[in-house]
This record gives structure tokens, C-alpha cells and sequence, in this order.
């Protein structure tokens, strides 16, 4: 099978990292796409920068999936970042790492703590989470102070502030299972999970898993209602917005 993989944001750092989870555990046979959104921010850390990136990156999955003819997509943003808007133009499943990861989570403990990469990006948070209406599940939102690029990047300074608040979200919030709730904290999971002694969930990893899963079963997201294709053309859409994205 082959999975376009969709990193939101611009930053070629944050799409090697999020390639380098989403071969680790998927199988020998699939074949990835990786996709770097050609606008928007390098970080999305606000709801400005996502709804500022969402557009360039959907047009760009629509067009590289119909050039790619991929089985599925994943959204590689922790966010809404269009999942919606995507599911909606495609036929083919569409996991974003967000969604991906909560439902797997609610599999694996009674509730679960998403632990993000700025304290301001709390409330976004909590925001997502009501939208896909995981909240019963979820005990709490944290945070370290450090932005998508650097926490890709540095390794050491992540991995300790990952640390001390994953000791914390054991001892305090009563959480059963962590999720990495951030693109750039892909592949501190197995530490993590060694250190806590609790289930802590590479969102990346999830969504491939999810998306192949999908594939295997024949089965794609319903197009009956709230996902049911636009009702215009795909042309009456497009105009000036999709000319300046192109631009």
C-alpha cells in the first residue's frame, strides 16, 4: 500500500522526523509519500498558525493525490490543521496524528494526557480534544516551553523537560496513557514509555498504524453526511485564495 504522509508546516527538519516514526513501525510493504506544505509557518504553535497553514497544505494533498494515487492519507499536524476539509475531497482514509492517537489512547487506559510543546498551546488543546469528542477520556493538557523545529532538533533539552512532566502527569492527574501531542516530539515515545512505566503514544506512529489498518479492511471514513463531498465544484472553491496559496 502506499500513505501520503502531510507535514503542515514548512519545515523540512519537522517532515524528517515525522518520516523517520512513520517507517519505524509500518510494514515492510508500505510505500510512503512524504509531503512538506509549500506555505503557511515553519511552527504551528497558535490557532493563527493553523489556520494560516491549512489552506496551502490541503490544496497540496488534493493535488499530490491525484498525481500519487495514494491508499491514505496522514495528517501529520496535532491539530485540526483541515482534517475536516480533507476528508471531505478524499475518498481514501484520512488519519490525521491527532485523532489517530486519542482514539488508540482510549484503547489503552482509562484517560489519557496529551502533552504538548507550548504552555499557550494548552487551550487550543483542550479545544481539539472537545471537537472530537474525546474529553470524558482525557485527565489533563501539559506542556513543555519549546517550539516544533527545536524540539526536533534538540534532543537532550526535550527529552529532560519530557521527562519531568511525564513524572508529573503520572503522580498528579491520574493518567493511564500520555500521548506526544506535538509533530517534533515524534520518537521520544520509547524512552518515555521505559522511564514512566505508562503507555506514551508517538502520534505519527498511531496514524500510520490507523491508516494501514483502514487499508487492510477495505474501509474508508463515511461519505453520508459530514463528511459527504463539497457541494459545489471543486473549481468554485479555488479561486483567488487557491491562486495566492499557488503563489
Amino acid at each position: 500500500m502506499k500513505i501520503l504522509v502531510a507535514n503542515p508546516n514548512t519545515s523540512e527538519i519537522v517532515t524528517g522526523v515525522i518520516m523517520r516514526s512513520a517507517r519505524r513501525c509500518a510494514l515492510p510493504s508500505t510505500e510512503f509519500v512524504e509531503l512538506t506544505s509549500p506555505g503557511g509557518t515553519r511552527n504551528i504553535d497558535s490557532a493563527y498558525g493553523d489556520y494560516m497553514s491549512a489552506p496551502h497544505m490541503i490544496e497540496a494533498v488534493r493535488e499530490k493525490a491525484n498525481t500519487e494515487r495514494p491508499d491514505a492519507v496522514v495528517l501529520a499536524g496535532f491539530g485540526n490543521v483541515g482534517v475536516f476539509a480533507l476528508k471531505e475531497i478524499l475518498d481514501i482514509p484520512v488519519c490525521s496524528i491527532s485523532e489517530s492517537s486519542m482514539a488508540m489512547a482510549c484503547l489503552l487506559g482509562h484517560r489519557f494526557t496529551t502533552l504538548t510543546m507550548l504552555e499557550q498551546f494548552i487551550p487550543y488543546q483542550q479545544d481539539l480534544i472537545r471537537t472530537y469528542g474525546f474529553e470524558a477520556k482525557c485527565a489533563s493538557v501539559r506542556a513543555i516551553n519549546i517550539n516544533v523545529e527545536e524540539a526536533a532538533t534538540d534532543r537532550e533539552r526535550t527529552l529532560r523537560d519530557l521527562t519531568a512532566q511525564v513524572m508529573k502527569i503520572t503522580k498528579e492527574d491520574q493518567a493511564e496513557v500520555i500521548i506526544l501531542a506535538c509533530a517534533g516530539l515524534c520518537d521520544y515515545d520509547r524512552e518515555l514509555t521505559q522511564a514512566s512505566g505508562v503507555p506514551v503514544i508517538d502520534p505519527v506512529v498511531a496514524a500510520v498504524k490507523m491508516a494501514e489498518s483502514f487499508v487492510s479492511m477495505g474501509i474508508s471514513h463515511s461519505k453520508v453526511r459530514k463528511f459527504h463531498a463539497p457541494p459545489q465544484p471543486m473549481e468554485a472553491y479555488q479561486g483567488d485564495l487557491m491562486g495566492r496559496v499557488r503563489a
